[in-house]
């Protein structure tokens, strides 16, 4: 769920692991139309590239909270909210690699920083 300036989007999506390329493929089932994919290049033993493609159609509603503002949907759709969520994933991938490990403390910090980024962007929407 994703409040922006006092309104509430969410979806639900069925996904599927994709092996070649590795990756996630997801397209939603309720709530905001989207579908998209994630591809995991490796670059080397401990890192990848993640190629992002998704298509979303925009809520009438999401594109009339941006008609009487100098921000333009598209740009804050890509520069913006896409790239919290990027970030927020690589996060949480990043913290559950730690907590296989068996690092928790840095799992856990790292789950604890994704909830707060998350609760940041909210906020900052909603104003």
């Amino acid at each position: 769920t994703l409040n922006v300036r006092g309104v509430e989007f969410s979806w639900r999506a069925v996904s599927k692991i994709l092996d070649e390329p590795k990756g996630i493929m997801w397209e939603s089932i309720s709530g905001i139309k989207n579908k998209g994919r994630v591809e995991f290049i490796p670059t080397s033993e401990e890192s990848c590239l993640m190629k992002v493609k998704m298509n979303i159609i925009t809520p009438r509603i999401l594109a009339s909270l941006f008609k009487n503002t100098s921000v333009l949907l598209g740009d804050f759709l890509q520069k913006k909210l896409l790239k919290w969520s990027l970030e927020m994933f690589r996060d949480v991938v990043k913290a559950d690699l730690a907590l296989e490990r068996g690092d928790v403390e840095l799992g856990d910090a790292l789950f604890g920083a994704v909830e707060g980024r998350a609760n940041a962007i909210e906020a900052t929407l909603s104003d």
